[in-house]
Formats: C-alpha cells, structure tokens, sequence
C-alpha cells in the first residue's frame, strides 16, 4: 500500500515537471508556497492566541493540526532551497542564500515552539525579499 502512495506522488512529481519549463520557475514556486505556508503559520498561531477556535468551524485540535501541517511544509521546503543551492559555481551567493534559508528555518523553529508570529514574521520578510530579487532577474538571464 505504501508503494502506491509513492508511485502517485512520482506521477504527481512527473506531471508537475512537465507544466514547469525552467529551475528559476521551481525556485520561485518553492518560495511562494513557503511565503504562504509561513503565513498560515502566523495565522494559525494568531487564532490560537485568541482562542479563536471556532473560527470557521476549526477545533483547537484541528488548529494544532494545521500549525503543525504548515511548519512542516515550511521546514520541508526550505530544507529543499538549501540543498539545491550549487556551491561550486557560486560559493558567495550560495554561502549567502544558505544563512538566510537558516535564518528562517530557525526563526520559524522557535517561533513556532514559543508561539511568536512576530518572528516568523521576520523569516517570512527575508523570504518575500529573496523571492523579489529572484523575480527581477530579467527573462534573457534565467537559464533553463
């Protein structure tokens, strides 16, 4: 049953990289998506802050559920940026990238723990100004 659950998610992975056309348009999404998972994090800890729980029918349980859901993916995600990161052709870049990808994995560590969206609001400003600095890297200097 396992070894199912594994070839769907190759096939998911598979038909993915077929609507991808180049890695700076991976790099980007993988930003994005921990921009918005990190988000959700300050939500959920902003909910739970609040005793909001009823908050659209959520359950404290649920809550912790999805904070959890989020950092993982957060976690996931930037574990991700940092081993594609090519430290032979670019060591100064890739040395730089890697301490604010650390930077962030640790704030949203602690943050998470302590629950403080403020600090995992500062990871999620270096994330948003790394991704706007990928953005601006003109067409013709994205390679494929």
């Amino acid at each position: 049953m396992a070894n199912n659950s594994y070839i769907n998610a190759y096939k998911k992975a598979e038909n993915s990289m077929n609507s991808v056309k180049s890695s700076h348009e991976i790099i980007r999404e993988l930003m994005f998506r921990l921009a918005n998972s990190m988000d959700k994090i300050v939500i959920d800890i902003n909910e739970d802050s609040n005793n909001k729980f009823d908050y659209q029918n959520i359950s404290k349980k649920e809550l912790a559920l999805n904070k959890s859901k989020n950092m993982t993916k957060s976690l996931s995600i930037i574990y991700g940026l940092q081993t594609c990161l090519d430290f032979d052709k670019s060591p100064e870049i890739a040395g730089n990238l890697f301490q604010l990808y650390e930077f962030a994995r640790q704030k949203v560590i602690s943050s998470f723990t302590k629950k403080d969206a403020d600090g995992i609001n500062q990871a999620i400003t270096v994330i948003r100004e790394i991704l706007d600095g990928w953005q601006s890297i003109p067409m013709e200097e994205r390679k494929l």
